[in-house]
């Protein structure tokens, strides 16, 4: 008995000096070494080496080591007025992790200089913007741009976007992903009543904003292509101005009106018309905050501030899942009321009043812009954990851009 106890307790002690003669190993390891070995695994198991230790956190943290690992969701761009400050526009970042100063510099001041320059949207990095021009008439350009890197391309306008006024907000997406071609994709939606402008078909028409034609510039070929065959689609084809988006697999997704997501390739061909899991609606177009989002590979579709029953006043928060994109067949992630999902303490505050700006990419966590204060709040859907994040200003936009950096890479022709 004494014998095979001593044998244990030798075997025990032998481990004990294996595990810690590897923990003494990397201990050892420089940081660039280390950071070297992270950059070469994928973004989850990343995420998940921040809770090893202190020193891993800061590494992975670190605005130098940072540009050599993958990256995930970092913050969201939004933009603010205020008529009695100077600039009367201006552009803000604010950080997911609620501390530190602004990943990027917010007032991408490497741009050219514009009267005015609006934030649009984002994709894999890059950032699409609207540049006014101070002439007369007023004109603009589409402006590409690598915050992480402050290279950016101009992208002359299609030939309609400068029919509106910049108080007239249309329909720009962006498409790009590193994975498939270094190459972006800038999709413009035109509506009926611009399209038709200075024509003779405006006389006796009326227009509904129902989109006309699909305008798409492709960074390779330096040009703008123009597709109008889109009217199997009919009064389907009409999307809010702040339709949230997707790009993915080389082809771009948006919400429309009635209760469709519409994916479009880089050509502007209409592939499909994805019903959304609509629930007892009869009118999608009248629910105050639904979207498309990417997360783990797969679409996901969220509603805020929606209803069980018609005159329920209880609202709520629905999150579904397409897991197989070639299906219609959504899956409901996670349902839940105001009460369990703010607890009594903000119940009060943002019962009505918060809306979904993003899901993570990487996990399950939803973004919501709460109460008139705008506060970004995140909320855990596999725990059922809420936090507040941070403050948007109050004057805020409603635009918030998520974004996900990309130091590495380059732009076609870049300044």
């Amino acid at each position: 008995m004494a014998g095979g106890a001593k044998k244990k307790r030798v075997a025990r002690s032998s481990k004990s000096k294996k595990k810690g003669g590897v923990q003494d190993a990397v201990s050892e390891l420089t940081d660039d070494v280390l950071a070297d070995i992270l950059s070469r695994l994928p973004i989850k198991s990343l995420c998940h080496c921040k809770l090893v230790c202190r020193r891993w956190r800061n590494l992975i943290s670190h605005p130098e080591h940072r540009k050599k690992l993958p990256q995930t969701l970092a913050g969201f761009f939004y933009g603010s007025y205020d008529r009695n400050g100077f600039p009367e526009w201006a552009r803000h970042f604010i950080n997911v992790s609620g501390a530190g100063h602004p990943l990027i510099e917010p007032s991408l001041s490497f741009l050219p200089v514009y009267e005015r320059i609006d934030m649009v949207d984002s994709c894999n990095g890059l950032l699409l913007c609207r540049g006014w021009k101070s002439t007369h008439p007023v004109t603009m350009d589409y402006v590409v741009c690598n915050p992480a890197t402050e290279k950016w391309v101009v992208v002359p306008e299609s030939g309609f976007s400068s029919k509106v006024k910049y108080y007239e907000v249309r329909i720009a997406r962006l498409g790009f992903d590193p994975a498939i071609s270094p190459h972006f994709h800038v999709f413009e939606f035109i509506p009926d009543d611009v399209w038709y402008m200075d024509d003779e078909k405006m006389n006796g028409n009326s227009f509904d904003g129902r989109i006309e034609v699909v305008a798409v510039y492709s960074s390779k070929a330096g040009i703008w292509s123009f597709n109008e065959d889109h009217f199997k689609w009919g009064d389907q084809f009409a999307m809010r101005t702040d339709s949230k988006s997707v790009f993915l697999n080389g082809v771009l997704h948006l919400t429309s009106y009635y209760g469709m997501i519409l994916a479009f390739d880089v050509k502007g061909n209409g592939l499909r018309c994805i019903p959304v899991p609509t629930p007892d609606y009869d009118d999608y177009g009248d629910i105050p905050d639904c979207g498309v989002y990417l997360s783990q590979g797969h679409l996901y579709f969220a509603a805020g501030n929606i209803y069980k029953e018609p005159h329920d006043s209880e609202s709520e928060l629905s999150v579904w899942v397409l897991k197989d994109y070639n299906s219609e067949n959504w899956s409901l992630k996670h349902n839940v009321n105001p009460l369990h999902m703010f607890g009594e303490h903000y119940y009060s505050q943002f019962e009505d009043n918060f809306s979904v700006i993003s899901i993570h990419p990487e996990h399950g966590t939803v973004f919501m812009v709460c109460g008139t204060d705008k506060r970004l709040v995140s909320y855990e859907m596999g725990h059922m954990r809420l936090r507040s994040v941070s403050q948007f200003l109050c004057h805020s936009s409603t635009s918030y851009i998520p974004y996900v950096p990309l130091f590495s890479g380059s732009l076609a022709e870049e300044h």
